[in-house]
């Protein structure tokens, strides 16, 4: 049985791909447009919500915050500049490390010390960070969907609720 946390990781994962899949459909000078908002384009926000994944995944596997989000950064022209179907590859791997990740604990509900260098130290349980990061998925898809309206598009529909009636959620009984 897949437990709550790794339900809603599994949810994260579908609503990042509904988006790419719709982004796809755009031309690649819209997904790349810049403009006035929250993030200069709609790439640079789906970039953005890959790179923290990635940080916080290197988080879990035991890497500090530090080192994790700094090599997050290196990471980030070389991402910003992919063309959307390489970064849907790249997703795409990170979502299968994250699945191993997640299949591989048997307490995530194991707490560690978390050293935020833009904070401070806070105890924390494994299962938060995956809420956490599930949770800035959901924040910035709703900035991607601001930001194609913006643009004159529509969206896609990537609500939690949705999600449990897609054919890729596994029912709990």
């Amino acid at each position: 049985m897949v437990n709550h946390v790794e339900n809603l990781y599994n949810y994260h994962v579908w609503a990042n791909q509904r988006i790419i899949d719709h982004l796809k459909t755009l031309s690649p000078e819209k997904y790349q447009k810049e403009m006035k908002s929250v993030f200069s384009s709609v790439s640079k926000v789906l970039s953005h919500i890959y790179l923290v994944d990635y940080g916080w995944l290197n988080i879990l596997e035991g890497q500090n915050m530090n080192e994790a989000m700094q090599f997050s950064l290196q990471l980030q022209e070389k991402i910003e500049k992919l063309p959307i179907e390489d970064l849907e590859m790249e997703f795409h791997t990170l979502s299968t490390r994250f699945k191993s990740f997640l299949k591989s604990q048997e307490d995530i509900e194991k707490r560690i010390m978390l050293d935020n260098p833009w904070a401070s130290l806070r105890e924390t349980s494994l299962s938060e960070m995956i809420l956490h990061v599930v949770n800035h998925g959901t924040y910035h898809r709703g900035n991607i969907s601001a930001m194609l309206h913006q643009l004159g598009d529509s969206s896609v529909m990537t609500d939690y609720a949705f999600y449990w009636y897609s054919d890729n959620v596994i029912h709990q009984k």
